[in-house]
């Protein structure tokens, strides 16, 4: 059995947040209607680099779809949309706030229509608000929250605002998308009705910058730009080896680093407040970093892991993406695994984060080419008849 099993999602999204939504609901064994313009589908279909064609980016985030092409601005097309609604548990879109109504699908429409259906819009500024009519992309949110404020060196190490290395404001927004749709088919099970979830990048973004907001107005502190040190306990960064290599060594609790003092054969420190507790290495992080590189540098990572190991030290090599795709604990976890895809075969891609004892989610079907499912769709799930698909067809519907 499937935790999602007999959920019906109608997916208006594109590009990045809205499908990842739709993918992890897909993940968990939700029937996902990918609804697609005609002739270029989703604007992640036209995104570089492609393997024989076809959009890797798309392929990353549109696995455990089906795929209808629908052409919405036809009368014809929309009735289709509506009808697929009329017995949808769940609808997500992701355009800018207010694109829905203008396409005489209003929550309110679409709630008469089926009043047990679950609304889920993602956007950039959420659904109302002075910003709500703006438009708004993942490194807008990371500008305007604060979040590229708080990433990279500091400025005393010439440092400057810096981008979060992936799209991690779509992606948790699409994960938050995909909670707070569960969460309103939960309440559905109790109340028997449908919902709005509204979920705004702008409050993604914000919600990653930790504990920045309390800080300000409990301490009136601004966070500011910390490299790679540990924001809560030091020292705790990245440290050079001898072969080149970078090693990152977590040793900035008290016990920890006292073991690391033993390694360092600094046992005199031991007993030195300013470095054998936390409060007291605030004023010495500078030099505890240094006494760290200069035992890194003299060994090589090989010999330092162990040593990691051995004294309980989080630590872990800086690997490169090359590195990762081929790591055994990933590869065990099926993180990275091999699927069937029916144009490629062996498709090689990343799996589900969650694990359940029972309800288990999976990939069952990689991403869908542009309308490969409209016969299925139209046919099985609406009774279309094959003449009236191949009209549809011909007359540009679909």
């Amino acid at each position: 059995m499937k935790a999602l099993e007999g959920i019906k999602v109608i997916d208006l999204t594109r590009v990045v947040s809205g499908p990842h939504c739709t993918m992890i609901l897909g993940d968990f064994g939700a029937d996902v209607i990918k609804i697609e313009k005609p002739g270029t589908g989703d604007i992640g279909r036209g995104y570089a680099p492609f393997y024989e064609g076809e959009a890797t980016y798309f392929m990353t985030h549109n696995r455990n779809k089906r795929s209808l092409s629908l052409n919405t601005r036809r009368p014809e097309a929309k009735e289709i949309l509506k009808k697929l609604i009329k017995d949808a548990d769940v609808l997500v879109e992701n355009f800018k706030a207010g694109t829905l109504e203008e396409m005489g699908l209003a929550p309110e429409t679409l709630l008469e229509l089926n009043p047990r259906l679950i609304i889920t819009r993602i956007s950039g500024f959420g659904q109302d608000g002075p910003y709500s009519d703006q438009v708004c992309y993942d490194a807008v949110a990371q500008a305007m929250s604060g979040l590229m404020a708080i990433t990279g060196e500091p400025d005393e190490k010439g440092g400057h605002p810096t981008m979060i290395g992936s799209y991690m404001v779509d992606f948790v927004s699409g994960i938050y998308g995909a909670l707070g749709t569960m969460a309103a088919l939960s309440a559905r099970e109790k109340t028997g009705k449908g919902q709005v979830v509204d979920i705004a990048m702008f409050d993604t973004a914000c919600s990653l910058t930790h504990s920045a907001i309390i800080n300000y107005y409990l301490l009136g502190q601004v966070a500011q730009r910390n490299g790679n040190q540990d924001r809560a306990a030091w020292p705790a960064n990245f440290y050079p080896t001898k072969d080149g290599e970078l090693v990152y060594i977590h040793c900035g609790l008290d016990n920890t680093f006292a073991r690391m003092l033993k390694v360092l054969g600094r046992e005199d420190l031991l007993e030195n407040p300013e470095y054998s507790t936390l409060a007291g290495r605030t004023n010495h992080i500078d030099e505890c970093d240094a006494m760290i590189t200069e035992w890194t540098r003299q060994h090589t990572l090989a010999e330092i892991l162990p040593v990691c190991k051995e004294n309980a030290f989080p630590c872990a090599k800086v690997n490169s993406i090359e590195d990762m795709v081929k790591d055994p604990q990933l590869i065990h976890r099926k993180m990275i695994r091999e699927v069937n895809d029916n144009k490629f075969g062996p498709v090689t891609m990343s799996g589900p984060v969650v694990k359940m004892s029972d309800t288990n989610p999976d990939v069952y079907c990689t991403a869908p080419r542009l309308g490969e499912h409209n016969r299925e769709i139209l046919g099985s799930i609406l009774g279309f008849s094959d003449d009236e698909i191949a009209a549809l067809e011909a007359d540009g519907v679909i």
